[in-house]
């Protein structure tokens, strides 16, 4: 360690509260570390600390640690948004924060994967006890996990928070399509959307859940690939009432359905009078 280094640290454990600003940004880790030895650190002090991202995670679980700053929130706050503060440290802060700040740690990229799929769970367990206009507030900003839990409520209002949420990707809504314990009306509100319902794999989703409107489902099948209808005619998890259609879709294309998975082709014809009654319904 060199003097001048040596220097700073001395006079950073010894600095009264005019002088502590001048080494609140020293490059050194031990000349913080001896900052925050010194009882002349004040709240605002600590917090310029937490909120710095180029110190090594020792010395921000140190802070985390100091019982002068464990009831301040905002060092705590920024503690957790801190991606160097050390993941126990991290969520020891994060623990008793406000919704919405949860709800922004789980969100952050900039926060490791682990720290944010824990907040997740956290707020996924909030979710039912929560009051529903902030559940509504919430449909709007939040990610994975807890935007999934939100679109299990009965709530037509969240759902099309929820359809509309930036960070809902592809992937979670088909997992939430795939799922047996889904909504009848929350199925019926995706397969209705302009824009998720054009989307390629949710259409596939959709034609499999027993809660799409047959009229959707066929609306989907020209677009559909032709291997793609072969495999949705092969699934039997497919509902029975879209099979003929599919068959129908398939024969239009020159294919010959599996006959020996579903028995004689006749079990598909379907007349011109039965297909529009069907897809009326």
């Amino acid at each position: 360690m060199q003097k001048e280094e040596e220097d700073r640290i001395r006079q950073a454990a010894g600095a009264d509260e005019d002088e502590i600003g001048r080494y609140l940004h020293d490059p050194s880790p031990a000349v913080i570390k001896a900052l925050l030895a010194n009882n002349r650190l004040t709240d605002q002090d600590a917090l310029i600390i937490a909120r710095r991202k180029n110190l090594p995670g020792d010395v921000l679980d140190a802070l985390a640690r100091d019982k002068r700053w464990s009831e301040i929130y905002p060092i705590r706050l920024a503690l957790a948004r801190n991606p160097k503060t050390p993941l126990i440290a991290a969520l020891s802060n994060a623990r008793g924060l406000r919704l919405f700040d949860l709800a922004e740690l789980a969100g952050s990229p900039l926060l490791p994967m682990v720290f944010r799929h824990k907040i997740e769970a956290v707020l996924t367990e909030k979710i039912p006890t929560v009051a529903l206009g902030l559940k509504r507030s919430l449909a709007k900003t939040v990610s994975g996990g807890v935007l999934l839990a939100l679109m299990k409520e009965n709530d037509s209002d969240i759902i099309t928070a929820c359809l509309t949420n930036p960070r809902l990707t592809e992937a979670l809504l088909y997992k939430l399509i795939s799922r047996k314990s889904t909504r009848a009306d929350t199925i019926q509100k995706i397969a209705g959307h302009p824009n998720w319902s054009s989307r390629y794999t949710v259409r596939l989703a959709l034609v499999r859940n027993p809660h799409t409107p047959l009229a959707r489902c066929v609306d989907f099948f020209p677009d559909l690939r032709t291997i793609d209808l072969r495999n949705l005619f092969g699934d039997p998890s497919v509902p029975t009432m879209v099979r003929p259609y599919l068959h129908q879709e398939l024969l239009s294309r020159g294919e010959q359905p599996e006959e020996a998975l579903f028995g004689e082709e006749t079990l598909y014809e379907i007349t011109d009078e039965e297909n529009a009654e069907g897809i009326a319904e």
